[in-house]
Protein backbone atom coordinates (compact mmCIF):
# COMPACT_ATOMS: atom_id res chain seq x y z
CA UNK A 1 0.00 0.00 0.00
CA UNK A 2 2.03 2.99 -1.26
CA UNK A 3 1.81 6.22 0.61
CA UNK A 4 1.99 9.56 -0.64
CA UNK A 5 2.33 12.79 0.21
CA UNK A 6 1.23 15.77 -2.41
CA UNK A 7 3.11 19.38 -0.72
CA UNK A 8 0.31 22.40 -2.42
CA UNK A 9 -2.83 19.99 -3.32
CA UNK A 10 -5.12 22.87 -3.53
CA UNK A 11 -5.82 23.42 -6.36
CA UNK A 12 -4.58 22.65 -10.12
CA UNK A 13 -1.87 19.99 -10.63
CA UNK A 14 -1.80 19.46 -7.08
CA UNK A 15 -5.40 18.53 -6.46
CA UNK A 16 -5.04 16.72 -9.54
CA UNK A 17 -2.45 14.36 -7.99
CA UNK A 18 -4.87 13.51 -5.05
CA UNK A 19 -7.89 13.04 -7.49
CA UNK A 20 -5.45 10.58 -9.29
CA UNK A 21 -3.61 9.13 -6.68
CA UNK A 22 -6.92 8.21 -4.90
CA UNK A 23 -8.86 6.66 -7.83
CA UNK A 24 -6.76 3.66 -6.46
CA UNK A 25 -8.16 2.57 -2.87
CA UNK A 26 -4.84 0.73 -1.77
CA UNK A 27 -2.78 4.01 -1.95
CA UNK A 28 -2.48 6.28 1.30
CA UNK A 29 -3.19 9.75 -0.32
CA UNK A 30 -2.17 13.06 2.04
CA UNK A 31 -1.96 16.48 0.95
CA UNK A 32 -1.10 19.64 2.22
CA UNK A 33 -3.01 23.22 2.17
CA UNK A 34 -3.41 26.43 3.90
CA UNK A 35 -6.79 26.35 3.92
CA UNK A 36 -8.18 22.66 5.14
CA UNK A 37 -11.70 23.58 5.07
CA UNK A 38 -11.90 24.62 1.39
CA UNK A 39 -10.04 21.82 -0.06
CA UNK A 40 -11.89 19.01 1.78
CA UNK A 41 -14.89 21.00 0.88
CA UNK A 42 -14.35 20.18 -2.59
CA UNK A 43 -12.88 16.63 -2.32
CA UNK A 44 -16.58 16.00 -0.13
CA UNK A 45 -17.86 17.42 -3.72
CA UNK A 46 -16.06 15.37 -6.06
CA UNK A 47 -16.85 12.39 -4.20
CA UNK A 48 -13.48 12.17 -3.23
CA UNK A 49 -13.27 9.91 0.56
CA UNK A 50 -9.93 8.32 0.67
CA UNK A 51 -7.60 11.28 1.12
CA UNK A 52 -6.21 13.32 4.13
CA UNK A 53 -5.65 16.89 4.44
CA UNK A 54 -3.35 18.25 7.14
CA UNK A 55 -2.82 22.35 7.22
CA UNK A 56 0.64 23.76 6.07
CA UNK A 57 2.35 26.85 4.85
CA UNK A 58 5.87 25.62 2.81
CA UNK A 59 7.57 28.77 3.18
CA UNK A 60 7.31 28.62 7.13
CA UNK A 61 9.94 25.92 8.55
CA UNK A 62 7.19 25.42 11.75
CA UNK A 63 4.66 24.79 10.02
CA UNK A 64 6.31 21.92 7.99
CA UNK A 65 7.82 20.22 10.91
CA UNK A 66 4.19 20.61 12.89
CA UNK A 67 2.82 19.28 9.28
CA UNK A 68 5.47 16.25 8.82
CA UNK A 69 4.19 15.40 12.19
CA UNK A 70 0.66 15.07 11.79
CA UNK A 71 1.72 13.04 8.76
CA UNK A 72 3.16 10.47 10.67
CA UNK A 73 0.48 9.59 12.85
CA UNK A 74 -1.37 8.81 9.69
CA UNK A 75 1.48 6.95 7.91
CA UNK A 76 4.65 5.87 9.38
CA UNK A 77 6.77 6.40 5.96
CA UNK A 78 6.49 8.37 3.22
CA UNK A 79 6.58 6.17 -0.08
CA UNK A 80 6.51 9.49 -2.62
CA UNK A 81 6.68 13.25 -1.55
CA UNK A 82 5.72 15.11 -4.15
CA UNK A 83 6.41 19.05 -4.04
CA UNK A 84 4.04 21.43 -6.12
CA UNK A 85 3.54 24.02 -3.89
CA UNK A 86 4.95 27.33 -5.73
CA UNK A 87 4.24 31.16 -5.68
CA UNK A 88 4.23 33.00 -9.11
CA UNK A 89 2.64 36.67 -9.56
CA UNK A 90 0.39 37.18 -12.63
CA UNK A 91 1.53 41.00 -12.57
CA UNK A 92 5.53 40.03 -12.93
CA UNK A 93 4.72 36.56 -15.35
CA UNK A 94 5.30 38.58 -18.40
CA UNK A 95 7.79 41.22 -17.54
CA UNK A 96 11.59 41.13 -18.98
CA UNK A 97 14.75 41.57 -17.32
CA UNK A 98 15.11 45.45 -18.47
CA UNK A 99 10.99 45.96 -17.46
CA UNK A 100 12.41 46.14 -14.39
CA UNK A 101 14.28 49.01 -15.21
CA UNK A 102 12.66 52.11 -12.90
CA UNK A 103 11.20 49.31 -10.92
CA UNK A 104 13.68 47.58 -9.28
CA UNK A 105 11.35 47.38 -5.40
CA UNK A 106 9.08 45.61 -6.98
CA UNK A 107 11.85 43.10 -8.56
CA UNK A 108 13.32 42.71 -5.60
CA UNK A 109 10.52 41.90 -3.87
CA UNK A 110 9.35 39.46 -6.27
CA UNK A 111 12.95 37.84 -6.07
CA UNK A 112 12.22 37.55 -2.78
CA UNK A 113 8.96 35.93 -2.18
CA UNK A 114 9.69 33.80 -5.49
CA UNK A 115 12.84 32.41 -3.96
CA UNK A 116 11.37 32.28 -0.15
CA UNK A 117 8.52 30.04 -1.79
CA UNK A 118 9.96 27.83 -4.24
CA UNK A 119 13.22 27.43 -3.11
CA UNK A 120 13.65 28.06 0.93
CA UNK A 121 10.53 26.67 0.93
CA UNK A 122 11.56 23.58 -0.85
CA UNK A 123 14.50 23.16 1.84
CA UNK A 124 12.17 23.59 5.00
CA UNK A 125 9.70 21.05 2.92
CA UNK A 126 12.45 18.46 2.39
CA UNK A 127 14.06 18.31 5.77
CA UNK A 128 11.50 18.40 7.73
CA UNK A 129 9.74 15.11 5.61
CA UNK A 130 12.76 13.73 5.27
CA UNK A 131 12.66 11.01 8.53
CA UNK A 132 9.86 9.62 7.09
CA UNK A 133 11.05 9.30 3.59
CA UNK A 134 13.78 7.26 5.19
CA UNK A 135 11.52 4.85 6.78
CA UNK A 136 10.50 3.64 3.18
CA UNK A 137 11.46 1.14 0.88
CA UNK A 138 10.47 3.44 -1.93
CA UNK A 139 11.89 6.62 -1.18
CA UNK A 140 11.63 9.03 -3.71
CA UNK A 141 11.52 13.06 -4.03
CA UNK A 142 9.98 14.96 -6.55
CA UNK A 143 9.87 18.34 -6.72
CA UNK A 144 7.63 20.35 -9.44
CA UNK A 145 9.32 22.83 -11.64
CA UNK A 146 9.39 24.45 -14.71
CA UNK A 147 11.18 24.66 -18.01
CA UNK A 148 11.33 28.02 -17.51
CA UNK A 149 14.14 26.69 -15.31
CA UNK A 150 15.76 25.31 -18.23
CA UNK A 151 19.08 27.12 -19.77
CA UNK A 152 18.87 25.48 -23.24
CA UNK A 153 14.80 26.12 -23.58
CA UNK A 154 15.17 29.63 -22.54
CA UNK A 155 17.81 30.58 -25.20
CA UNK A 156 16.36 27.88 -28.09
CA UNK A 157 12.61 29.60 -27.72
CA UNK A 158 13.79 33.13 -26.46
CA UNK A 159 12.30 33.00 -23.10
CA UNK A 160 12.62 36.63 -21.50
CA UNK A 161 9.77 36.75 -19.17
CA UNK A 162 8.72 35.13 -15.72
CA UNK A 163 11.88 36.07 -14.60
CA UNK A 164 11.95 35.93 -10.67
CA UNK A 165 9.84 32.81 -10.78
CA UNK A 166 12.50 31.31 -13.55
CA UNK A 167 15.11 31.87 -11.29
CA UNK A 168 13.48 29.97 -8.01
CA UNK A 169 13.25 27.03 -10.47
CA UNK A 170 16.24 27.37 -11.52
CA UNK A 171 17.62 27.53 -7.99
CA UNK A 172 15.63 24.48 -6.49
CA UNK A 173 16.50 22.42 -9.53
CA UNK A 174 20.62 23.09 -8.02
CA UNK A 175 19.02 22.55 -4.57
CA UNK A 176 17.57 19.23 -5.45
CA UNK A 177 20.80 18.12 -6.99
CA UNK A 178 22.65 18.92 -3.69
CA UNK A 179 20.11 16.54 -2.07
CA UNK A 180 20.30 13.80 -4.68
CA UNK A 181 24.51 13.96 -3.98
CA UNK A 182 24.24 13.81 -0.50
CA UNK A 183 21.81 11.22 0.44
CA UNK A 184 22.29 9.15 -2.85
CA UNK A 185 24.17 6.68 -0.45
CA UNK A 186 20.65 6.22 1.71
CA UNK A 187 19.00 4.87 -1.73
CA UNK A 188 16.48 8.43 -1.79
CA UNK A 189 15.52 9.00 -5.29
CA UNK A 190 15.56 12.83 -5.56
CA UNK A 191 13.76 14.46 -8.90
CA UNK A 192 13.09 18.20 -10.72
CA UNK A 193 9.86 17.39 -12.75
CA UNK A 194 8.43 19.95 -15.07
CA UNK A 195 4.77 18.87 -15.42
CA UNK A 196 4.10 20.33 -19.20
CA UNK A 197 4.03 24.17 -18.29
CA UNK A 198 2.80 26.06 -20.98
CA UNK A 199 5.51 28.71 -22.22
CA UNK A 200 2.90 31.66 -24.25
CA UNK A 201 5.13 33.03 -27.45
CA UNK A 202 7.90 30.42 -26.86
CA UNK A 203 5.95 27.30 -27.93
CA UNK A 204 6.69 26.77 -31.52
CA UNK A 205 10.34 27.44 -30.63
CA UNK A 206 10.17 24.58 -27.82
CA UNK A 207 8.25 21.75 -30.19
CA UNK A 208 6.88 22.77 -33.41
CA UNK A 209 3.52 21.82 -34.32
CA UNK A 210 2.17 22.39 -30.06
CA UNK A 211 -1.27 22.82 -30.37
CA UNK A 212 -1.88 23.55 -26.69
CA UNK A 213 -1.87 22.94 -23.21
CA UNK A 214 -1.95 19.32 -21.98
CA UNK A 215 -4.97 18.76 -19.12
CA UNK A 216 -4.28 18.77 -15.71
CA UNK A 217 -4.96 14.90 -15.51
CA UNK A 218 -2.69 13.73 -18.31
CA UNK A 219 -0.39 15.83 -17.13
CA UNK A 220 -0.42 13.83 -13.58
CA UNK A 221 -0.56 10.73 -15.50
CA UNK A 222 2.78 11.69 -17.25
CA UNK A 223 3.99 12.61 -14.19
CA UNK A 224 3.49 9.87 -12.15
CA UNK A 225 4.90 7.55 -15.07
CA UNK A 226 8.28 9.25 -14.94
CA UNK A 227 8.34 9.23 -10.92
CA UNK A 228 7.49 5.28 -11.05
CA UNK A 229 10.58 5.00 -13.85
CA UNK A 230 12.96 7.10 -12.09
CA UNK A 231 15.59 5.40 -10.46
CA UNK A 232 18.79 6.14 -7.91
CA UNK A 233 21.01 6.42 -11.00
CA UNK A 234 19.08 9.05 -12.40
CA UNK A 235 18.72 10.65 -9.11
CA UNK A 236 18.79 14.72 -9.06
CA UNK A 237 17.89 15.22 -12.90
CA UNK A 238 15.72 17.84 -14.15
CA UNK A 239 13.34 16.22 -16.85
CA UNK A 240 9.93 16.96 -18.19
CA UNK A 241 6.66 14.81 -17.72
CA UNK A 242 7.73 12.78 -21.04
CA UNK A 243 10.74 11.84 -18.94
CA UNK A 244 13.56 13.87 -21.00
CA UNK A 245 13.77 17.58 -21.77
CA UNK A 246 10.63 18.48 -24.18
CA UNK A 247 8.78 21.05 -21.71
CA UNK A 248 5.85 21.43 -24.42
Amino acid sequence: MPSYVIIGASRGIGYQFLKTLSADSSNTVIGTARNVSATESQLLKDGIKNVSIVSAEMDVAASMSAAAAVVAKITDSVDYLIINGGYISDHTAFISPTGYTTQEALFAEEFDKCMHTNTVGILYTVNAFLPLVKKSSVKKVTVISSGHADLEAVLEAEIVDAVPYALSKAAVNILVAKYAMELRGEGITFLSLSPGFVMTRAEDALKPGFTGPISPAESVDKCLSVIDQVGIEQTGQFLSHHGDKEWL
